[in-house]
């Protein structure tokens, strides 16, 4: 996969995954089962492509070894008999599909504005995005485009 396809990819992962748990109301059986499974269809291609990323590093790399940690968990939801109610289950799987995606981008060094989703290319402007989190050492901020910055300082 190209790396401008995997940006796509994540991209249009992010959203439907988004998409699902922004849910206020509880959705029909049929779109529950259908992002279900495209969620565990992306966990199967997403969780091998990480897991090589994570061990291509230098052994004991901290975003390699939270990475593995996280697909552990996502692994574990995506059982077919994961236990829970079913709508609060497939949350949780699309809540592991975008941690898995974020690894996916730590890992290779693709960067995604935290505000729009959409890719941040080479030479565009960018600024680190802290929110109120404080970071630990050694941590990198998420990166955002500097007009979404402006626009979500006025929000």
């Amino acid at each position: 996969m190209k790396p401008e396809d995997a940006v796509l990819a994540s991209v249009t992962v992010r959203a439907a995954a988004g998409w699902f748990l922004d849910q206020k109301t509880l959705p029909r059986h049929g779109t529950v089962r259908a992002f279900e499974d495209g969620f565990r269809r992306t966990l199967e291609g997403l969780i091998p492509r990480v897991e090589d990323l994570a061990d291509a590093m230098a052994t004991g790399e901290v975003p390699a070894r939270v990475a593995l940690a996280a697909l552990a968990e996502a692994r574990r939801l995506a059982e077919p008999e994961a236990p829970g109610g079913e709508v609060e289950r497939v949350k949780k799987i699309a809540e592991s599909v975008l941690a898995a995606c974020d690894h996916h981008d730590t890992l290779t060094g693709l960067r995604t504005c935290l505000l729009c989703d959409k890719p941040i290319r080479p030479g565009e402007d960018w600024e680190p995005f802290q929110g109120a989190r404080v970071l630990a050492e050694g941590s990198w901020p998420g990166r955002v485009h500097l007009p979404c910055a402006a626009r979500d300082l006025q929000a």
